[in-house]
């Protein structure tokens, strides 16, 4: 079989540098070579039957018309919901603006974005970094700094809390939704609240509980300890919690759920024990996920944007990547919006 010519090849025949080549295919009148270089690296590529890679011309240029996205996930990302919208808000935005979207397989068991993925990402001309359960504090910072280290134009989205490294940024108003459930759920008349977070390690996490901590403080309502878990979003955890505070003679009147995803089992086990949503015990999820208005009853939820985080994170590098400047950082927090529903 014929091996294709290569970029070396030409340069070799030709005697040239493989810059010359590069700029003669890319530009056949370029006043960077001379006129007689150029017509004999023109004529050699023809003979060979070289053509430029689209991608090495597009690097050449310094611009693929490509943006990445990481996601640090072990699970299957379109499984699930808050990912998916993120993904639509992203690919709504470059759809628009002529750019095509390119996502990378996490390939470690941290939160960190691995050094192979910052060197394929270098087909792209910036990149989107969504924050998931995975990512602790530590992972966030040192992605950070691998990023700047290689110089790649990039925007965080999601649960990044820290202001000691100087990001573009967009996220949700975390403390915010942790602060508003607590405190609808005290204006209802309950005094005694479970929370079910999830990865005790995330930012997120944090700064949820600090929230609904904060929220029964004001309002002079007793934070039990007993009464909180983190699932480390394992269903087993979940049921196992809920069922040991249903056991108990003072169990809660009202548990929130820090994500739309636990309230399937919650609503299992209240079930199994004959016990009625919201007679009995009330229950609020954050996420606004598409099973809350379907599920029976419908639940009451603080709704997280994603798809608006999306949108605005893709916005914010592409501004980054038409201004080619690097200017102060911007940090977009997106307010909390409660949806009221049944099953509070």
């Amino acid at each position: 079989m014929k091996r294709t010519p290569t970029i070396h090849d030409v340069a070799k025949k030709a005697k040239v540098s493989i810059a010359a080549v590069s700029l003669v295919m890319n530009d056949p009148l370029t006043p960077r070579v001379g006129a007689t270089k150029r017509k004999i690296i023109t004529d050699i590529a023809v003979e060979m039957g070289y053509s430029a890679n689209g991608i090495a011309k597009a690097l050449i240029q310094g611009e693929t018309k490509i943006i990445g996205l990481l996601v640090p996930m072990r699970d299957p990302i379109f499984f699930n919901q808050f990912i998916a919208q993120v993904l639509s808000g992203i690919q709504s935005v470059l759809t628009k603006r002529g750019y095509h979207l390119m996502i990378y397989s996490h390939q470690s068991e941290t939160g960190q974005i691995t050094a192979t993925e910052i060197r394929q990402s270098r087909l792209t001309d910036g990149l989107i970094v969504l924050n998931t359960r995975m990512c602790t504090a530590s992972d966030q910072k040192n992605t950070i700094a691998e990023l700047n280290a290689a110089r790649i134009p990039f925007v965080m989205l999601n649960s990044y809390v820290s202001t000691e490294e100087k990001v573009n940024f967009v996220g949700f108003d975390d403390y915010g939704a942790g602060r508003l459930a607590g405190e609808f759920l005290i204006a209802r008349g309950h005094q005694r609240i479970a929370m079910i977070s999830g990865a005790g390690h995330s930012p997120m996490s944090g700064q949820l509980l600090k929230g609904f901590k904060d929220a029964l403080r004001l309002k002079k309502v007793k934070f039990v300890p007993e009464l909180h878990v983190f699932n480390d979003y394992e269903p087993a955890a979940t049921v196992a919690a809920v069922q040991q505070w249903m056991e108990s003679k003072e169990h809660p009147t009202a548990i929130f759920c820090s994500d739309d995803q636990f309230v399937p089992d919650v609503y299992r086990v209240l079930r199994s024990r004959k016990l009625r949503i919201p007679d009995d015990v009330a229950v609020l999820g954050r996420g606004n996920l598409a099973m809350a208005a379907d599920i029976a009853p419908p639940l009451s939820t603080i709704t997280v944007p994603g798809l608006q985080m999306g949108k605005q994170a893709a916005e914010m590098l592409q501004d980054m990547l038409k201004s080619k400047k690097v200017g102060p950082t911007e940090r977009v927090i997106l307010p909390c919006e409660l949806v009221v529903r049944a099953s509070v």
